[in-house]
């Protein structure tokens, strides 16, 4: 039950470690609430801390020439989670939130509360206080995927923090994801998240800095298990109707690594 610990270079390198040691490190979950309920399973960590040096570099996991594995995300897809999940509030008509009504929410005395933390790292960067919420108590009551089913946002807070080093105050930020879709998810959530900390790094006057993030629910789905082990060389299961077409088709349709959290976790 001990947590995996990573220590990486890049997004792509903490993505390819963690489905790496997937196998010899996590447990099965029959899936009894949330996505896929009773429909899959899980293989899961029972916990995990990835620190990432360089988030800003190498973002997206490469697959090995003719494995016919396609990339889990895009620079182009990263960049359209970030414009569009992270930093554009507006809900649509089917959705009761994403993360950008979170992190942007009006704040009682005026402006989002992303402009407030801005505000307390410009005004005193060595704070512990620079925290965005995105979870909310109300959430088990309220948070719908697109599945109708009751499902809270995986992504939790972010912790933005200002560090001194011999070559000024460089911002960092841990993030913390309650389930997290491995696979198709953690390389896009990562980049998109690494997109705002650089642009809140821009805003604050601050050198853009390492990144932390953790998670007790880390996860791939059953129906994943045969493309991470073939993109890890893992030993594969024999199956009668396996595909990688099939799987990936999946995938492709039902894993928007937000997206409402359907399927996210």
């Amino acid at each position: 039950m001990k947590p995996l610990c990573i220590d990486a270079k890049t997004i792509s390198d903490a993505w390819f470690q963690l489905i790496y040691n997937l196998f010899d490190n996590s447990y099965t979950q029959k899936i009894q609430r949330g996505s896929f309920e009773k429909e899959q399973y899980r293989l899961q960590y029972p916990g995990i801390a990835v620190f990432i040096e360089h988030p800003s570099q190498d973002m997206v996991p490469v697959m090995p020439p003719g494995s016919n594995i396609p990339a889990p995300t895009t620079m182009e897809y990263i960049e359209d989670y970030f414009a569009n999940y992270l930093m554009d509030p507006a809900l649509s008509e089917n959705e009761t939130y994403k993360y950008a009504s979170r992190i942007h929410h009006p704040m009682p005395k005026g402006g989002s509360q992303l402009e407030r933390v801005m505000e307390m790292l410009k005004a005193t960067p060595l704070t512990n206080q620079a925290v965005v919420e995105v979870g909310d108590p109300e959430d088990h009551d309220i948070c719908f995927g697109n599945d109708g089913k009751l499902d809270p946002p995986c992504l939790r807070l972010l912790d933005f923090k200002a560090i001194p080093s011999n070559d000024g105050l460089f911002l960092t930020v841990s993030c913390y994801f309650r389930s997290w879709d491995l696979w198709a998810g953690f390389p896009t959530n990562l980049g998109g998240i690494e997109l705002l900390k650089s642009y809140v790094a821009g805003e604050t006057g601050l050198k853009n800095g390492p990144m932390y993030a953790y998670s007790a629910g880390a996860h791939i789905y059953g129906y994943q298990e045969e493309l991470a082990r073939l993109r890890t060389l893992k030993v594969i299961k024999p199956t009668d109707n396996f595909s990688i077409k099939e799987d990936v088709s999946i995938w492709k349709s039902e894993e928007h690594p937000d997206n409402q959290d359907a399927k996210n976790s």
